[in-house]
């Protein structure tokens, strides 16, 4: 099977990253699913929402071929894209793919040991806009086809929660009442 995989912090999940996942799907000829996999902690970036709220959000945006993967919340530590990979590899018949935005590929090179990761997996690069793609690297596949774009953000989210306006439409129906209930994101 060929898995693709969208990784992140998911802090919170939003609309943008369930039609990343679908139209990785509908445009990347031989994905059989795409798993979500939220970090506990990331080295970029500070986390916000608690791993099992992350987790419980996550599984309302679950499809028949998008699913959510426990491997890189499980420990309570930074976990490394290479670590993760190097263990989803092991004694598999599956074939991975990690899907990245187009914003990322200025900064890979500051990915813990980038270059033994690019030797372990290809990566799906999804166009964003104000990104525009240049040059991809050996390993790099663009994604390809009519596909809608957008620069939503998590962080877009969080901060329209905490100034009190609405967050329909950026985020899962199940999500907002989720993040209301939990009282997230103030």
């Amino acid at each position: 099977m060929n898995i693709a995989i969208l990784g992140g912090r998911f802090d919170p999940p939003h609309i943008w990253h369930y039609w990343t996942a679908q139209q990785v799907l509908e445009n990347t000829k031989g994905i059989d699913q795409v798993w979500y996999m939220p970090d506990y902690q990331n080295y970029f970036k500070s986390i916000v929402a608690a791993a099992d709220d992350r987790l419980e959000m996550l599984k309302s945006m679950e499809t028949g071929r998008i699913r959510t993967s426990l491997i890189g919340i499980v420990q309570p530590t930074i976990t490394y894209t290479v670590s993760i990979v190097s263990e989803l590899i092991k004694n598999t018949a599956d074939r991975f793919f990690w899907i990245v935005g187009s914003d990322i590929l200025n900064e890979f090179s500051r990915w813990r040991d980038y270059q033994k990761l690019s030797r372990l997996i290809n990566f799906l690069v999804f166009p964003r806009k104000d990104f525009p793609i240049k040059h991809l690297p050996a390993g790099f596949i663009r994604i390809e086809g009519n596909l809608m774009l957008s620069n939503v953000s998590s962080t877009v989210v969080r901060d329209r929660v905490r100034e009190g306006l609405t967050i329909a439409g950026l985020v899962f129906p199940e999500v907002e009442e989720y993040i209301r209930r939990k009282n997230l994101y103030k």
